[in-house]
C-alpha cells in the first residue's frame, strides 16, 4: 500500500512539473508585448517560433510520471 501511494504522489508532481516548466517557459504573462506595427494581425497565431511540442524540457516530469506508475504496478501486484 505503501509504493501506490509513493507512485502516487510521483505521478502527481510529475504532473506538475512539467505543466510548471510548461508555463514559466512562455515567459511572464503580465508584460505587454509592444507591437513592430500598429497595424492589427490577421491571425490569432502568438508571434516567434514555439516549442511547446518539444519534448526534451518535459524529460523530467515524464520520468516521474513513468517511475510513479512503475512503483503503483509493484504495488498493486
Amino acid at each position: 500500500m505503501l509504493l501506490i501511494g509513493i507512485g502516487a504522489l510521483l505521478v502527481v508532481a510529475g504532473v506538475v512539473l512539467a505543466t510548471v516548466r510548461n508555463a514559466r517557459r512562455g515567459g511572464r504573462m503580465s508584460e505587454a508585448e509592444t507591437p513592430v506595427t500598429h497595424q492589427p494581425r490577421d491571425t490569432l497565431e502568438p508571434t516567434g517560433q514555439g516549442d511547446r511540442l518539444s519534448f526534451k524540457p518535459d524529460l523530467p516530469g515524464i520520468g516521474l510520471i513513468v517511475l510513479g506508475l512503475i512503483l503503483m504496478a509493484i504495488g498493486a501486484g
